[in-house]
């Protein structure tokens, strides 16, 4: 539409209208741009080489995609040798007895001889404790899902309390840890006390989920009681009034140093690295996207070669410019190797994917992972409803789980926590004892980088796939899920990809409904997602709308996927969420009254719509309050099945790594 009618009678009059023209342009540009709460960075062209950094790969359609070109096991997964067969330590199948001493005494000695394999023969192996990994390049390893099985039959009592550590009359130092477990249904209150004084006091909140388990450590009690002989406590309150209590003697010693190592319940196994390590670091120069330099105030410390943990820590004036109203958790976060240091600068060997500001007071921190450990070829399954996940690679790197089932997860089936390069491939996880909210149920990456999910199955799930709290740079593809919603759950996930998958999303198990769903900035339980995640050759099919973006969502990618919508649009997004690709889609939209396409604010800028076919709906490419900034060649269609796009490149992912094998010097 014109905003004024032109008098056109000389070259200087057409000259000075076109002046006008373009000066309105750029007034209306601005105030588009104003709706914006930071530089866009994200929409870029592949003719715009200076805004080209090394995290950005221009694809074979011309779009700008992430560098997902070192995702997973760097170098694969390896073929570890056998080292040591768990009857080597006592186990049995088939007996019935427990055998998680003997599986934590392989991996030991295993570990002691530099790694490599621990084979279970065929049978069933049963677990009435954890077991937890501390040494680089073990391998737990059966001889196929249906011939090696792991039952974890670890319970609470029926007097509904246990002390899990210390033992009876054991020595307490400062270090050791005191933890107690309780029957979860119904909990409300966990107390813990020394004699009849309380060193410690867990409540229910509102993201507790299954919680059983409270832990404090020796230096709890040490000051308020004397050294010597004492009654440690602990007291569950639950909902009905019920209350409950264990009672067990210590001896408490200010002096002691406690060396014994307690498996860690979060999982039936888990693989843990130390952690984090060491002073923080602060930057003395932002931390710019695709930077491979940092500055740092000092490198005290530091060495070439070390792992290092980058955090923009989510300051009050970063949860004002994001609306973030979440008053927890971790979300600008990233880990890579240190490659060289010169004086206080240190170079990395991976682009940064965010910015990670000074104002914020970003830092660097040491971390020193558990290396090259895996699980591999068979079942495990838990008997008991207790909010423990089955695997965890805790502060793991280069780690994976291969060819495993798992039943009846407690929490997560397997799962990466603190995790980088890690791999989760040809493994089938079947349902969850808990789904009532509060972290549980998810398949996917959290806390996570350049992580990759290839080949799983999963049934019954909450949420999968799924990404939460920072994850970035990951990977799900080649996979089915069933009866379960994709995620971008919570805490400001950035630049991961979910490709070639199929996603039946489903009510019932804890899912939302959507196809896809991503958390919004009012949701003081998970706060907004970052920049730039991408869909591509997907096949998704929900009750509700196809994907869902709650706000702060910059530049992503919904490409060449088929979404199946009961009721609700094929893309809805709402609060700054912007500079959208929405490209070479089938919408098929069955209630006849919906759009392709939702911009529920006017903030929601810069999208574009290409290519698309929408079957179905009520005929409207894009609807709401925000606009397109390109609407083009979309086409409308009868209600009618439509078949699933077919993309000239079927994996974003492999062509990557292609591209990157043929332009690396031989």
């Amino acid at each position: 539409m014109l905003l004024f009618k032109p008098k056109l009678t000389t070259p200087l009059d057409r000259l000075c209208d076109s002046l006008i023209f373009l000066l309105l342009l750029g007034i209306f540009g601005q105030m588009a741009a104003a709706n914006v709460p930071w530089q866009r960075q994200y929409k870029i062209k592949p003719n715009q080489t200076a805004r080209l950094t090394p995290a950005d790969v221009v694809g074979p359609d011309g779009l700008v995609y992430p560098n997902w070109t070192k995702c997973g096991v760097q170098g694969g997964v390896s073929n570890a040798k056998v080292m040591l067969s768990v009857e080597d330590f006592g186990a049995k199948s088939d007996d019935d007895a427990d055998d998680s001493d003997a599986l934590a005494k392989a991996c030991e000695a295993a570990g002691k001889r530099g790694g490599g394999a621990i084979l279970l023969s065929e049978g069933t192996y049963y677990l009435d404790r954890p077991v937890t990994v501390r040494d680089h390049n073990i391998v737990i390893r059966g001889r196929g899902p249906k011939k090696t099985r792991l039952i974890f039959r670890y319970s609470i009592p029926e007097s509904g309390v246990t002390f899990y550590t210390p033992t009876v009359g054991s020595r307490v130092g400062r270090n050791t840890r005191l933890e107690m477990h309780c029957k979860p249904t119904g909990l409300m209150k966990m107390t813990m006390m020394v004699d009849d004084v309380v060193i410690g006091t867990w409540a229910r909140s509102e993201h507790s989920g299954n919680t059983f388990a409270f832990a404090r450590s020796g230096r709890d009690a040490i000051g308020k009681v004397p050294d010597g002989r004492h009654t440690l406590k602990g007291v569950a309150e639950y909902k009905d009034g019920t209350v409950l209590s264990e009672h067990i003697p210590i001896v408490l010693d200010s002096d002691f140093r406690d060396s014994d190592t307690v498996p860690d319940s979060r999982a039936v196994i888990t693989f843990a690295g130390e952690g984090l390590v060491g002073t923080k670091l602060k930057l003395a120069r932002d931390g710019k996207r695709g930077d491979m330099k940092l500055e740092l105030e000092s490198t005290e410390g530091l060495s070439a070669g070390d792992c290092i943990l980058i955090d923009g820590p989510a300051t009050d004036r970063w949860k004002q410019l994001t609306r973030n109203a979440c008053q927890w958790g971790m979300y600008r976060r990233y880990e890579v190797v240190i490659e060289k240091i010169a004086g206080h600068t240190i170079t990395i060997n991976q682009p940064l994917r965010i910015e990670f500001p000074v104002v914020d007071g970003a830092y660097v921190q040491k971390v020193v992972p558990i290396r090259r450990c895996g699980i591999e070829s068979l079942y495990l399954e838990q008997t008991e409803n207790l909010w423990i996940s089955s695997v965890i690679f805790y502060h793991g790197w280069n780690c994976w789980a291969k060819d495993v089932t798992v039943k009846k997860c407690g929490r997560f089936p397997v799962y990466g926590s603190m995790a980088k390069w890690c791999e989760i491939r040809d493994c089938v996880f079947d349902d969850a004892w808990f789904k009532g909210g509060g972290g549980t149920a998810y398949t996917g990456w959290d806390h996570c980088w350049d992580c990759l999910m290839e080949n799983v199955e999963t049934f019954k799930m909450r949420h999968a796939p799924l990404f939460q709290w920072a994850a970035s740079g990951c990977v799900i593809r080649k996979s089915v899920f069933h009866e379960s919603d994709g995620q971008w759950h919570a805490g400001w996930t950035n630049e991961n990809l979910i490709e070639q998958c199929v996603i039946e999303s489903a009510l019932g198990h804890g899912g939302y409904g959507y196809g896809m769903w991503a958390s919004p900035p009012e949701d003081s339980a998970h706060g907004p997602n970052g920049p730039r995640n991408v869909v591509y050759n997907c096949d998704v099919s929900s009750p509700k709308a196809g994907v869902w973006m709650g706000g702060m969502n910059e530049n992503w990618l919904i490409l060449y996927s088929r979404f199946v919508v009961e009721k609700g649009p094929g893309v809805f997004a709402k609060t700054t969420s912007f500079d959208h690709i929405i490209k070479g889609n089938v919408f098929v939209l069955k209630d006849g009254s919906s759009p392709m396409v939702h911009l529920a604010t006017a903030d929601c800028i810069g999208t574009e719509i290409i290519g698309n076919i929408l079957s179905g709906g009520n005929g409207q490419f894009v609807a709401g309050p925000g606009k397109a900034e390109v609407l083009k060649d979309n086409r409308a269609l009868a209600l009618q099945d439509a078949l699933r796009p077919t993309p000239a490149v079927p994996s974003i992912y492999e062509w990557q790594k292609q591209s990157a094998r043929n332009t690396t010097p031989q």
